[in-house]
């Protein structure tokens, strides 16, 4: 009797935590590039335009990718920074099977800095630093390239040539929460109705 409701307060909780994301990231998006990432502190959302970076080692194809129904890997690439600091960067997608493009980078790469979700896996999963992996294992990552690491993910906005765009939100909007909190709570109400009916 009381499941919709739990689910309609859960669902309540989801859509204020995707409406503070949702404008935090308006906010971020207005303001213009900064040229540089913070030296300490948590990732921002705020947009940047990276100068003098360049590849750390090889590319790291995240699998299991899906963008909008299609199986496909992320392209994720360590950077080091002017400042000898270093970041994971969030390239593009691509589809799978297709050609690896070049992953070349400009002098300045535009994109947004945002927290780094791992991804639940199974015991067997491929953890890796380089190729094709299930996850990035963060904890090599870090002992491979030594030095001062930024937290979170820089995303390339727009993606390298031949990459697509990884959506920085998931479809599911704030607006979509809180109409599924409206049903599990119709729906606990509808129940709670009958249940009276049923013992009056």
């Amino acid at each position: 009797m009381l499941l919709p409701f739990v689910l309609a307060l859960w669902q309540w909780q989801r859509g204020m935590d995707k409406l503070g994301l949702e404008q935090a990231l308006a906010t971020r998006q207005a303001a213009p590039p900064a040229r540089m990432l913070p030296s300490t502190g948590m990732a921002d959302l705020a947009r940047y335009r990276l100068q003098g970076v360049r590849a750390a080692g090889l590319p790291i194809r995240l699998a299991n990718s899906l963008l909008e129904g299609m199986p496909g890997q992320r392209v994720l690439q360590p950077l080091r920074l002017a400042d000898g600091s270093l970041i994971l960067a969030d390239l593009g997608w691509r589809a799978a099977n297709s050609p690896l493009p070049d992953l070349s980078l400009p002098a300045q790469l535009p994109g947004q800095w945002w927290p780094w979700h791992g991804r639940w896996t199974l015991p067997a999963a491929r953890l890796g630093t380089a190729g094709e992996v299930d996850a990035v294992d963060m904890a090599a990552l870090i002992r491979r390239y030594p030095g001062h690491w930024h937290a979170g993910v820089f995303i390339a906005q727009p993606p390298l040539s031949g990459l697509q765009p990884w959506p920085l939100l998931p479809p599911l909007s704030a607006q979509r929460h809180f109409a599924y909190a409206v049903q599990w709570l119709l729906l606990g109400l509808c129940l709670l109705w009958r249940w009276r009916r049923s013992g009056a």
